[in-house]
């Protein structure tokens, strides 16, 4: 007997569902979608719930059945995951992850460090000072041009005479200069 009411809170859920609760869930829909697919700052997303929530809360009010409530929040959510799963799936093997919204590669090339160790390899045994306080990382000047370097040892203050004494991983290591 009470399956049968709940089959009949479902179909009712459908059949005498209001037009206001039918375009709520549409355009929450359509707005959830786009978030998905264009990069933003959340702003269809947020109108999206909104959405959603305010036809959840018509149709509660329009029906009166906590039932046919309960049955359109698990459709909204089964819905909203089902969308997620797609995205996320398409982002990964599908059309999204071929598209320019996705991106694939990292902004370096893979062989950067080894690069920027060559480069950085005519550093070692010259001389500068530092511009920051190095606990251990901080900012140094050799010549004209500055760096990011670390510590060997202890904190070094702003404003000493240090040393490049290694380069480890295209990171800089200094060390203060004592006379």
């Amino acid at each position: 007997m009470m399956l049968a009411n709940l089959w009949t809170e479902f179909c009712n859920l459908f059949t005498q569902m209001h037009w206001v609760v039918i375009l709520l869930l549409s355009l929450g829909l359509i707005f959830c979608i786009v978030e998905a697919t264009i990069p933003g700052f959340g702003f269809f997303g947020i109108i999206g719930i909104l959405c959603e929530v305010g036809a959840v809360v018509v149709h509660a009010v329009l029906s009166g059945s906590a039932a046919q409530v309960f049955f359109l929040i698990l459709l909204v959510v089964l819905v909203v995951l089902l969308i997620f799963l797609i995205f996320v799936r398409s982002a990964k093997y599908g059309l999204l992850a071929k598209s320019a919204l996705v991106e694939n590669k990292t902004s370096l090339p893979t062989d950067y460090k080894e690069k920027a160790k060559d480069e950085l390899k005519s550093l070692i045994g010259k001389e500068g000072l530092t511009l920051t306080e190095c606990r251990p990382v901080g900012k140094i000047r050799i010549g004209q041009e500055s760096y990011e370097a670390q510590s060997v040892s202890t904190v070094i203050e702003k404003g000493e005479v240090i040393k490049v004494v290694a380069i480890e991983d295209a990171r800089i290591m200094i060390d203060k200069l004592t006379y």
